[in-house]
């Protein structure tokens, strides 16, 4: 009998699997290292990056190193600012520290100056001065040729600054860098540094620059206010002593004029008591004859010509003071007019024994004159002469110099003190002293020749050794 189960095909062979004859093959990711390879590998890449680690912080070190020095060195540079007040001493201590902290070859600072149309170099490091004090620039930009953002620190192209700043560029084509100080938007002054071709700034660098622009701009600024109060100080002390010394004068001038009215109002009523009192005798008949009669209208006509004089003094320079006076200049002959003179100076009254001497006017220039001006100056430089001198004489000079005559009335009188010589020619300067009281006169005479001299183009001076040397009055005129 068949077996159901069987099957009537044939019957497969089972296969049977053979041993290889080599090793048996291991997959690669279950290759085995040699121990410790990892660990080695892994202490390789520890160390490499500690080294890189201690690079790293040597450098931090030394920028927080070079940091912290710059930052003490600006903190020295900030109380020294602070402490001064002149410009001068603020660009010396700036320049200092970009030589010494930036390294720069060479380097000027600029400060605005000359009322603000200039900015003048004020000092040089790596050139002398004669290099770098002709090195002006124009203001408000230093550079107008040139599109530049002035408040910004900057390489400067060659070409912006020419031939200008040849010799602090100089011959081996180093770069200028740019520091302006800048303080509310004006320029106070500017820095220029030579510097290598290679030269490139670091971070902190640039940083501790701009702190120190502020800190150099903020000084400029205070010295420039500390500058101009103290200008406005010394202007107004000059005004003070100046408005002082006016006060004195006014004050003196103030003196003099009581003085002078006082004076004056006995000028005044002596001559004019003096003809009335005459006149009231030869109205009374009080007269014994004709010739005592004669001799009384002869003394009140001498008080009314007194008077007279007098009066026409005041006037004169009332006239001379308003403008009202004319002055008609014109060729004269100085030989012509001493003749008319001198018949008048000599009834001048004066002191017996007092001699006169005329010069020889004849080989002597025509002047140029008002004849009736220099005429009344003449006659009360000699009056003068005559009423000031007790013993002596009194002479009158000509010298010739290079387009001017000159006139020298000398006389052998009292003379003037070195004080009184220089105001002997204000108004009431007479009044002053007790000439007027001894010899009389209001003092105004030597007042109305200086003016008269001065508006015909001349001068009128004294020289007196001192009291009792005699005086010299001269006047000078220019030749036709």
């Amino acid at each position: 009998m068949n077996d159901p189960n069987q099957s009537s095909g044939p019957k497969s062979i089972p296969s049977t699997t053979k041993a290889s004859s080599g090793p048996k093959q291991v997959p690669p990711a279950q290759a085995q290292r040699p121990p410790g390879t990892e660990m080695l590998a892994e202490l390789m890449q520890a160390q490499r990056q500690l080294t890189q680690s201690m690079h790293e912080t040597r450098d931090l070190r030394a920028r927080l190193s070079r940091r912290s020095h710059q930052m003490q060195v600006l903190q020295q540079v900030s109380e020294i600012l602070a402490a001064t007040s002149k410009a001068g001493q603020v660009v010396s201590v700036v320049l200092d520290v970009l030589a010494q902290e930036f390294h720069c070859q060479r380097a000027v600072v600029w400060t605005l100056e000359d009322e603000g149309v200039g900015y003048v170099p004020k000092d040089g490091t790596g050139l002398t001065r004669t290099e770098w004090s002709p090195l002006r620039l124009p203001a408000p930009n230093p550079f107008p040729d040139t599109p530049l953002v002035l408040f910004q620190s900057q390489w400067l192209d060659p070409s912006c600054d020419g031939s200008t700043l040849g010799a602090l560029r100089g011959t081996n084509g180093a770069q200028l860098f740019f520091i302006p100080f800048e303080h509310q938007l004006l320029l106070l002054g500017f820095a220029i540094l030579v510097l290598p071709t290679d030269r490139k700034w670091e971070e902190e660098d640039l940083d501790s620059i701009s702190i120190l622009q502020r800190q150099a701009a903020i000084s400029l600024y205070n010295a420039w206010l500390f500058r101009d109060l103290s200008q406005q100080r010394d202007a107004l002390q000059r005004q003070a002593v100046e408005l002082e010394r006016v006060n004195d004068a006014l004050r003196e001038a103030d003196q003099l004029k009581s003085e002078f009215l006082a004076l004056t109002s006995h000028e005044l009523r002596t001559p004019l008591t003096g003809i009335l009192g005459f006149t009231r005798l030869v109205m009374d008949g009080l007269y014994d004859d004709a010739e005592e009669m004669r001799s009384m209208l002869q003394d009140s006509y001498s008080s009314g010509q007194h008077l007279l004089g007098l009066l026409n003094d005041i006037l004169d320079l009332a006239k001379i003071e308003s403008g009202k006076l004319e002055v008609h200049p014109e060729p004269l002959s100085l030989a012509a007019l001493v003749q008319e003179v001198k018949p008048i100076a000599e009834a001048y009254p004066r002191r017996t024994g007092v001699e006169v001497f005329w010069p020889d006017l004849s080989d002597i220039p025509d002047v140029v004159v008002d004849p009736s001006l220099l005429k009344q100056v003449l006659l009360n430089l000699l009056s003068n002469a005559f009423k000031f001198t007790k013993v002596g004489s009194v002479t009158l000079e000509v010298e010739r110099h290079p387009g001017i005559i000159t006139l020298l009335v000398v006389d052998t009188g009292i003379g003037v003190s070195h004080e009184s010589q220089a105001r002997l020619f204000q108004k009431f300067a007479q009044a002053e002293g007790g000439h007027s009281r001894e010899f009389g006169g209001t003092g105004l005479g030597l007042v109305i020749c200086k003016h008269l001299m001065e508006m015909m183009g001349g001068t009128i001076s004294l020289a007196s050794e001192g009291l009792g040397k005699g005086s010299t009055l001269r006047i000078t005129m220019s030749i036709a």
